[in-house]
């Protein structure tokens, strides 16, 4: 019977060098901070069809920040247009917080959450505020130094159907609003 036997002996020290490579490689791949521009497309269906949809596009920015690995927060402002009346632009905000896997580190990222959000509707001097809860979720990818975001959000439409229905009192609607952003973004 051998005590000492020189291969195992070189195993076990590789293994708790190959566990410090591993945990310094997931160290240094960790970045927090996320700057993005993207699109970003929002719509308020209404349930009757005499009352056409609301369909705006345009352009948003945002700021992350992952907590964790599983926990991050981001805030986006949007500036959109309609798209069949140009004259009638969007504003707001979109603050967010999202539960999921590989938000801070490279790889396949899909997380869900929620927040709030904040959008001024402008038709020249005219202009209306919609704000509320939402629920939102996306998937995405995190390359070294960029990030690549498909979001969507369900809003709530409460505050938007009021508007309607001020406007058109004979006819009373529902509605349902989503948004939704293709985000590209520089983490550090």
């Amino acid at each position: 019977m051998e005590v000492f036997d020189e291969t195992r002996f070189c195993f076990l020290l590789l293994i708790p060098l190959s566990l410090n490579v591993n945990i310094a490689s997931a160290a240094e791949a960790v970045k927090p901070f996320t700057i993005g521009i993207g699109t970003y497309a929002s719509t308020i269906a209404y349930d009757d069809s005499l009352l056409k949809d609301d369909e705006l596009s345009g352009l948003s920015l945002s700021f992350g920040y992952a907590v964790s690995d599983q926990f991050a927060f981001r805030g986006s402002y949007f500036s959109l247009e309609h798209d069949d009346f140009s004259d009638l632009e969007s504003k707001g905000i979109d603050l967010l917080g999202y539960f999921g896997t590989g938000l801070a580190t490279h790889g396949f990222k899909a997380y869900i959450g929620g927040g709030f959000f904040s959008d001024k509707w402008q038709l020249g001097p005219v202009s209306e505020t919609f704000d509320g809860l939402q629920l939102s979720g996306g998937i995405g990818y995190n390359w070294d130094s960029v990030s690549l975001d498909f979001i969507l959000g369900i809003r709530d439409a409460s505050d938007y159907e009021d508007f309607a229905n001020q406007a058109f009192p004979f006819n009373p609607v529902s509605a349902v609003a989503m948004s939704g952003s293709l985000l590209l973004s520089y983490r550090f």
